[in-house]
């Protein structure tokens, strides 16, 4: 989950400023300590944790700081696809894919539904791409440093919220229909035998 959604951007760029691009985490082991040394506490002390503090997984606790962590790796994305040369549609691609594509790559290690694949969770990727593409608009006009980063983070963190508080859920298609199934369709034709002479 640390490192998943940074992987799998770097494999998407393959390049940065004409040199090939390998995994940031190769040049920045710390990501790979925090997120190890984070699993292993969590392995061993969640449940001490839970019978001392009443945790759940759904405490707003855990969701304030997830969000966070989307925003601030949205723009960290941004950046990249940035350095890269990339259009400006796949630079905020690139900030959705650091921010969610870690989890996508645990849940599917784990076997579990994708999150951000189904409608029965809070927005996930969404945010972070609008969170990034903010980035990029700022950017493009001509917006300082820190303005550019606080437009991308406070766009994924409020839409985020609101999606939150407002229960928003992204529509799905519902039964996916096909004219060549329809049981009216499916009954084979019954021709008299004056019909099958004629033909």
């Amino acid at each position: 989950t640390t490192v998943g959604g940074g992987t799998f951007r770097d494999l998407m760029i393959g390049h940065e400023n004409g040199v090939s691009k390998r995994a940031f985490w190769m040049g920045e082991p710390e990501y790979l300590a925090i997120g190890l040394g984070t699993g292993v506490f969590t392995f061993f002390f969640w449940n001490l944790l839970v019978d001392c503090f009443n945790l759940s997984q759904d405490d707003a606790f855990f969701f304030w700081w997830d969000t966070v962590g989307i925003s601030a790796f949205c723009v960290i994305g941004a950046m990249h696809g940035i350095r890269a040369g990339l259009h400006p549609f796949i630079v905020a691609m690139c900030g959705m894919f650091s921010a969610s594509f870690g989890g996508l790559t645990r849940d599917v290690i784990s076997r579990h539904p994708v999150r951000i694949m189904h409608n029965h969770a809070e927005l996930y990727a969404a945010p972070a791409f609008f969170g990034a593409a903010a980035y990029v608009l700022a950017r493009s006009l001509g917006a300082p440093l820190g303005s550019r980063i606080a437009a991308g983070f406070w766009t994924c963190m409020v839409l985020r919220a609101a999606c939150w508080f407002t229960n928003f859920r992204l529509p799905t298609m519902g039964e996916v229909k096909d004219a060549k199934k329809r049981p009216d369709l499916m009954a084979t034709p019954q021709t008299t035998p004056e019909e099958t002479a004629k033909l």
